[in-house]
């Protein structure tokens, strides 16, 4: 439940980055929380090959972390698109 609240809070948060960039903030909201998505399971996937039991869920959220990490660094990227007035 915490994570799913985390997962949302931290998409409105991309989304308002975004839209301070002057870019439209879907596309990047669903790559955030695609890239939590698909860090979560690869994360997982490594915590079985080397570890048991709880550790699993620790590396899954490791992984979702990273995803999340890559987005922001993604978001922190893009260039603002300055919406000036004709001269």
């Amino acid at each position: 439940m915490l994570e799913i609240i985390l997962v949302i809070y931290l998409s409105k948060k991309i989304g308002k980055m975004v839209e301070a960039k002057g870019q439209k903030k879907g596309w990047y909201v669903f790559m955030f929380v695609m890239l939590w998505i698909i860090g979560e399971f690869v994360g997982a996937i490594i915590g079985g090959l080397i570890a048991e039991g709880p550790l699993i869920y620790l590396f899954a959220i490791l992984g979702a972390g990273l995803g999340a990490l890559i987005s922001f660094g993604i978001v922190y990227g893009i260039s603002s698109t300055e919406l000036s007035e004709p001269e």
